[in-house]
């Protein structure tokens, strides 16, 4: 079965409160409601019922939002809002630390996770032939969870850098896909 919704009934469906994402939009661009609003095409009072969390935003402002302003960081919290997906470092971590910095922490974390690697491809093999015992399925859950921890502190060394280079994950994507293509990584577009 295949199902059909109308754009107004995707967008009624995919609105969310986005107050804290935008408040830090506007601190790391140092832009004002108003701008952002005019940037954007969104009227200056429905901006502004976004930005007390009185309005719900539906997906397609967020996305004319970042469209308008190219924030790596606001994609990425309204993606996962809205789509679950991966998330970037978004404290204070993520605020004072240097690429150089944010490496070091990666390399930390890739430690803490290797030390798990060895017992995690036990359980995987395990998991195969058996079903996994709760101490088993803890286990495998710390590595997720490690692996995780990593994983978020490599996206945030990817935003520093690009933020560097002028360049947007949209772009760095595009530029690098052909690539992915011809290793099979990717299916491309």
């Amino acid at each position: 079965m295949k199902f059909q919704y109308k754009k107004e009934v995707i967008e009624r469906m995919m609105r969310t409160n986005i107050k804290n994402e935008l408040d830090s939009l506007m601190v790391r661009k140092n832009l004002s409601q108003k701008e952002i609003a005019s940037l954007s095409g969104i009227p200056f009072s429905t901006f502004n019922g976004y930005t007390k969390g009185s309005q719900e935003c539906p997906i397609s402002k967020a996305a004319e939002i970042n469209n308008a302003v190219g924030d790596d960081w606001f994609a990425s919290d309204t993606g996962n809002k809205y789509l679950g997906t991966l998330k970037a470092l978004d404290g204070k971590v993520s605020e004072v630390l240097t690429p150089t910095e944010l490496d070091y922490l990666e390399d930390i974390e890739t430690r803490e996770r290797e030390e798990r690697r060895d017992q995690t491809k036990k359980l995987l093999i395990k998991s195969k032939l058996e079903p996994l015992n709760e101490e088993d399925r803890y286990d495998l859950e710390k590595y997720v969870m490690e692996f995780l921890d990593e994983i978020v502190v490599e996206l945030s060394i990817v935003f520093s850098i690009l933020k560097i280079l002028g360049m947007s994950v949209n772009e760095a994507f595009k530029k690098r896909m052909p690539h992915w293509v011809a290793k099979k990584y990717m299916k491309g577009e």
